[in-house]
């Protein structure tokens, strides 16, 4: 392991036309703020061949690990594998699409540094400007609300955080159902120290969105387990 280094991990699934526009956008960003970083794809197999893109920018000398799995196996395990395959001591998630902005990565590593423990990309701070289609948006309010039982957190549904390795070597258990690890690590860390910094949710320019109903029931499905985990268990 290499404290001084920042891994980034991306899990793909046919992202191609949105990939190389977002890795130049990281290098850009880091090299920029002198930061140390290698960035992890993890590929589930995608159809449109997303991992071509990524072997394209890693020939032309960007710091990339590809893996990539036989199938789609959901974006939970995904990210889980990104940090168990990085070297860095602080390890970020973030989506694929374009929609979180690296330019708040520098900030998320100096919260880290600074003693926090998560630092998570809020899209509900400040000035709110996420533009959702109404069904997205009443799916954000109702999951934020069954998640409000377990952290007090703003935005435990964000996609976009920071970590330090330390915590996430410290779960041994993981469910990893559906898209949201962030609360899973929340609930299963709640002495972690946590910080929350403003982002700009943006527009996906290309490719459709993968939030559909199947995601809602594996989400119900997480809510139900964590209640488990956290209430009822024996201790």
């Amino acid at each position: 392991m290499n404290d001084n280094l920042v891994s980034v991990i991306l899990p793909s699934y046919n992202e191609r036309d949105n990939l190389g526009s977002l890795l130049f956008k990281i290098r850009s960003v880091m090299e920029e703020n002198n930061l140390n970083y290698e960035i992890i794809i993890v590929d589930d197999n995608s159809p449109d061949r997303t991992y071509e893109v990524a072997l394209r920018f890693k020939a032309e000398g960007y710091p990339i690990t590809l893996i990539r799995r036989p199938k789609k196996m959901g974006l939970g395990s995904a990210i889980l594998t990104g940090f168990l395959s990085s070297t860095g001591g602080i390890l970020v998630a973030m989506d694929a699409d374009g929609q979180h902005s690296p330019e708040v990565i520098p900030e998320m590593v100096k919260e880290i540094e600074s003693g926090n423990d998560i630092v998570i990309g809020s899209r509900f701070l400040g000035d709110i400007d996420t533009k959702w289609a109404r069904k997205r948006d009443i799916m954000s309010k109702v999951a934020t609300f069954l998640a409000s039982f377990f952290t007090d957190v703003k935005d435990p549904m964000s996609g976009f955080f920071a970590v330090r390795r330390s915590v996430v070597e410290a779960i041994a258990d993981w469910y990893l159902i559906g898209y949201k690890v962030l609360l899973e690590i929340l609930v299963k860390c709640p002495e972690c120290r946590c910080k929350e910094v403003p982002i700009h949710f943006g527009i996906r320019h290309y490719g459709r969105s993968k939030l559909g109903w199947n995601e809602v029931f594996l989400y119900l499905w997480l809510i139900a387990n964590l209640f488990w985990w956290k209430f009822l268990r024996r201790k």
